[in-house]
Order: structure tokens, then sequence, then C-alpha cells
């Protein structure tokens, strides 16, 4: 299992990577980044850089590209939010007849505007209003949004002599770092466009990818809402998904243009907080833990996962309703948080993966592979020199799959023991069968003895029949155990005949047994007649003093079936007068040795019914124990040859 679990995930890893690389070669293909020292004039706009440029006059600063100016105009004695700055580079040795074109795959500040040989080629938001006298807006307050992230893309001839004069106006509204803070490619129109296009493309595949793993098991949770485990992988899948959509490549911004700085980053947040969340109580909705000690006593370990949870729960909160400056600058804490968590994380994956429980293997190399694409993305975010892109989209991708390997793998088990439960739980409910009659259970209109519960019961007219064997004619007396043969042989032969006419067995009693006719009264009355004939035949052979006879009573009448005793211990039953009066009848069958004996009730009930070749004989009326009122009762026997003639 875990040779065809690595293959797998190396397949896995081998596929991305080469589309990655594939991706790579295709995005960086015949283009420039002009990555390195650029021009940086603190709080100037291009008008006036272009007159000091003119001038002769040297820029303020040159400020690394890709990278943020917070330590330059720190120096100039003002801080990163609410400030701008105009970035200046002087492109030369250009085909002056081919069209060009910029792309830079995340806006830098909150809002910028681009010119190219001195003219306005593209903005993203409105980075003018910054630099007007009058602005005196408070970066931490909620103001009336000027800001916009997205990629930019414009197209341009050089001038004659080659050159291309880049400028930005890099307006940062609110956030806590500002600058040109993403590598600015440049080259043929052709080239740039293709990595635009691949960009946007592999961007969209990721998000479509996270999105379909995050809709299937949101979808899977609602249709058994006690897997959390699929909610909370949804959950964390969708957020993945966002964050690819507004981080690095703001693709959101395509389809949403009016999306400002201020929701993006929010969006983008959200990966800091419930996505830890999230996969925290995944791991542990599949491995519950126990109330395992932490140091103290009244430490315990959920006490801690709860407290993580809970500070990291009001963070993002606070990140998601306060001003873009504060939401922001809470970045440190919620990446703090986030580490904390990673770590808890991985700690308990590496402990289940030392104690060999079920599915570690499949967390391990999940996590792994977050933990190591997280790494990369910190890299890449701070040395983009170093990569054509971010690797971080291909980790989640790869995460979200091996997570939902490992709960198939767990529905697969699961599937397997619900399985193996339903085919014991049905020889269980067979083997209960046995001592609860089935039809019992219909006349309860229950379908399994699973859903009877104490107290159901049913009030119900039929036929009842009392039996009982009679071993007579022995030398000595049975034994026990020769009873107790002699009687489940009897059974054996009598059963089937009352099952034959639609009847059942309720009670085996001492010597004897109390069996049940719901749809028929002739029912009983035919199936007492096999009963004697079929006990006559069971008699030993000649040479043997034993001689087997059977007492039939049968009665009709009103009666209550039902469980009765308490919770852990129930018994079916069945109570009423008829039950008693049917008993009493079997008993007068033992006193005037007469094998069968019904009352007058069950008479008057098969007197009409003339396919059934039977003899009543009145007996002298009786009084019966528990009765006032003597008893008319009727010898019932087949009809013989010679009475059929006398009549």
């Amino acid at each position: 299992m875990l040779k065809k679990s690595n293959k797998s995930h190396l397949l896995l890893f081998l596929s991305l990577f080469f589309f990655s690389s594939f991706f790579a070669n295709a995005a960086d293909h015949n283009l420039v980044r002009l990555d390195g020292k650029w021009e940086l004039y603190v709080q100037k706009t291009p008008e006036q850089i272009f007159e000091l440029v003119d001038s002769g006059i040297p820029s303020d600063y040159m400020s690394l590209v890709p990278g943020n100016w917070n330590a330059e105009v720190k120096h100039y004695g003002a801080s990163s939010p609410c400030t701008y700055g105009t970035y200046r580079y002087l492109c030369s040795n250009l085909d002056s007849n081919q069209k060009y074109a910029l792309l830079i795959k995340e806006s830098p500040g909150t809002s910028c505007a681009l010119y190219i040989n001195r003219k306005l080629i593209s903005q993203t938001g409105d980075a003018f209003i910054m630099t007007r006298p009058d602005f005196h807006e408070k970066p931490n307050a909620y103001n009336p949004s000027h800001s916009q992230a997205k990629p930019l893309y414009c197209e341009f001839f050089p001038d004659k002599n080659g050159q291309a004069e880049i400028v930005f106006l890099v307006s940062n509204y609110f956030y806590r770092k500002g600058g040109l803070w993403d590598s600015v490619f440049l080259g043929p129109k052709k080239n740039v466009l293709q990595t635009n296009n691949l960009t946007l493309l592999f961007n969209s595949f990721v998000i479509g990818c996270l999105i379909f793993i995050g809709l299937l098991n949101l979808i899977q949770f609602f249709i058994n809402k006690k897997k959390w485990e699929y909610f909370y992988l949804g959950i964390a899948s969708i957020v993945f998904a966002l964050r690819i959509g507004t981080a690095e490549y703001c693709s959101f911004a395509l389809i949403f243009p009016g999306l400002t700085s201020e929701v993006k980053i929010r969006i983008e947040f959200l990966v800091l907080w419930i996505a830890p969340i999230s996969i925290l109580q995944m791991l542990f909705k599949i491995y519950p833990s126990q109330d395992r000690i932490i140091i103290f006593k009244w430490l315990k370990e959920k006490h801690l996962r709860h407290f993580l949870i809970l500070a990291d729960l009001l963070l993002g909160i606070s990140s998601l309703i306060l001003p873009g400056y504060y939401s922001n600058m809470l970045v440190p804490y919620l990446q703090i948080g986030m580490a904390i968590i990673a770590s808890y994380v991985v700690i308990f994956s590496i402990s289940n993966l030392i104690k060999h429980k079920k599915y570690a293997l499949y967390n391990s190399l999940s996590y792994s592979t977050l933990f190591l694409g997280a790494i990369i993305d910190i890299i890449y975010s701070r040395q983009k020199n170093l990569m054509p892109i971010s690797f971080f989209p291909f980790f989640l991708v790869a995460f979200a799959i091996i997570q939902i390997l490992m709960l198939a793998a767990i529905q697969n088990d699961i599937y397997k023991n619900t399985e193996k439960s339903s085919k014991e739980l049905q020889r269980l409910n067979e083997a209960y069968l046995r001592f609860v009659p089935k039809e019992f259970l219909r006349l309860l209109n229950k379908e399994s003895v699973i859903k009877t519960k104490l107290g159901d019961y049913s009030n119900i007219e039929m036929t009842i029949m009392f039996s009982k064997l009679s071993i007579e004619g022995q030398d000595k007396e049975l034994s026990l155990d020769e009873h107790f043969m002699i009687f489940n042989e009897y059974l054996k032969q009598i059963s089937p005949i009352i099952k034959k006419y639609d009847g059942f067995v309720s009670k085996f009693l001492s010597g004897g047994f109390m069996a049940l006719f719901p749809n028929s009264e002739i029912d009983a009355v035919r199936a007492a007649l096999e009963i004697t004939d079929s006990t006559k035949k069971l008699n030993p052979s000649k040479t043997s003093k034993l001689k087997l006879s059977s007492w039939i009573g049968i009665h009709y009448g009103r009666m209550i079936i039902g469980t009765i005793g308490e919770e852990n211990r129930m018994d079916d039953t069945v109570i009423s007068d008829t039950v008693n009066t049917a008993a009493r009848i079997e008993s007068v069958c033992e006193k005037l040795d007469k094998n069968i004996i019904i009352s007058q009730v069950l008479k008057q009930k098969i007197t009409q019914e003339s396919t059934i070749q039977i003899e009543l004989k009145e007996l002298e009326a009786m009084y019966v124990k528990g009765k006032e009122k003597p008893l008319q009762l009727y010898e019932l026997s087949r009809k013989t040859k010679k009475s059929q003639e006398s009549m």
C-alpha cells in the first residue's frame, strides 16, 4: 500500500513540476527583467522629475527593484504609508521599428501611473490625488478608495534612438510597504503577451482546480454532515484559490475591474487565518485528540488548541473589518499565528507517523508539501530573480489532491467497515429472529428487532393454541436430558406444521408451547389435527414402553401482544383473558384425556366453514380456574368414514 502511494505521489509531483518548467520556459523566453537599481524621486510627480532629469539633477535614491522604499523614505523623514514617489528607468538599444510590451504582474503600491517616453500609458486606481497639496486623508481611517491592484500590461514603440524612458508614479495610501515590489518584464509584444496569457491561463487552471476540489468536498459534507473533515478541506481549498486569485498576479481584478486594493488584501489575507484553522480542525477530526495533559494537570491539549484557534480567529476577523491600514499591520501577527499552528500540525503529524497511525503517511506528505511550498513562496517573494514564477500554487494543488486521496482512503475503509457491520447486523438480526419470531414483529408493524422498543404493542383478535406433550407408559422416570431430547425432537416435527398454516410459536413452555394464528381460525384447527396425527407417528417402536400424546386447547378472542420488561432486558408477551382461557382449556384436555378441545367462541367461528371435515362433540360445561361461569367446550376430531356414512 505504501509503495503504491509513494509512486502515485511521485508521479503527481513530477507532472506538476514538468508543467511548471514548461510554463517557466515559455514565460521567460525573449523577455528582459528590468531588475536592479532604479532612480527613485520621493514625493515628486513625473512632471517634476522630468524637469530634474532635463536639468541634470540626480535622483534622491537608487532603489532596488523589485523591492520596497521603506528604508529610503524613512531617511527622507516620511513614513511608508501616505506617501508617493516616482521611479525612472532608461532602456537603450531597442529596435525603434518594433513594438514592445511591458508587463508587471502585480501593480506597485496601492495605485500607480505608468509613463513611457513621458506619455501616460496606463494606470491603476488614482495615483494623482495624493500628489495634491490639499490631500490630508489619514491612512488609518475608512476613506473613499483611490486604490486598485491588478496586472499592468501596455504596449509601446521606442523613440527613434531606440530608447524607452519608463516612469512609474507610485502612490501608497495605506499599505505598510511601498514601492515597486514586483519585477518589470520587457520584450517584444508577442513574447510579453504570451507570458501574460500563460500566467492568466496557469492561474485560472490552479484556481479552477482548487475551487472544484473545495466545492466537491463541501458537497460531500452537505451529503453527510457528520464528516466535518470534508468541510474543513473544502474551506481551505477555496481560501487557497482566493489567495492565488489575488496575490502576485491578481486574476480576479480582470474579472472584477472594480476590485479595490482594500478588498483585495483582505481576500488575500484570508489564507493566513482561515486555512491554518481549517487544516488544524481537519487533522483533529481525522485523529480525535484525547485529553492529553501538557506540563500542568489543568492544561490539556484541547485547551491549547482551542486557544490558538480563538486567538487566530480574532486576529483574522479584525483584519477583515478594520481599515486597510490596520489589516495589513496585523499581517506579521497572523503570520506568527500561522507559523505556530503549522508547527503544531507538523509535530502532531510526525508523532502520528512515528506511532504508525493509520493515514499518517498521507498527512505527512501533504503537510510537508504545503510547508515546502510556503518556504519556496517566501524565498520567491524576497528574491524573485531566483525563480521565473512562484511555484506555491503547484504545492497547494498537490496538498489538496493528497488530502483528497487520504479522505478517499478513509471513506473506502468506512465503507468496508460499514459493509462488514451490515453483514454482522444482518446475521445478528437473523439470530434474534430465532428468539423473537418475525411474525410477532409484523403484528407490531416493525420491520426489524432493532426498531422494536419497550412498550410497543398491538391490540388484535386472533386464535391462540396451547399445547403440551404427554409422555406415558415408561417403567422409570425419564431423566432431564432424555426428556429434553424427546421434547426437542417433537418440536422439530411440530413447528413446521404451525408455519405451514400461517401460525407461529410465540412461547416454548415447559413440555409444550403457545402458538398464535393471526389470519384464520381454520388455520389453527387444521394445524391441531395435523399435529395430533404427527404426534402419533412419532411414537417409538412397539417394543418401547413409551407413548407420546399431544394435548391441544384452542380459543379465539382479543389480546394484546407487545414488549415488556426494562430497557436492558425486554421480552415479547401476549396478555389477555383469552390467553388464560386457552391455557385452562389445554388443562382440561389433560384431565379428560382428549387430544383437541376448543371453546364455544371458536366453535361458532368454524362451523360456518364447510370445506373442513371435522367432528365436534359437545362436552359437559366445566368450571376452570379463574372463571366464575362454566365453560362450554367441544372435543374436535377428524370426521371418520363411519360418521360420514351415518350422515
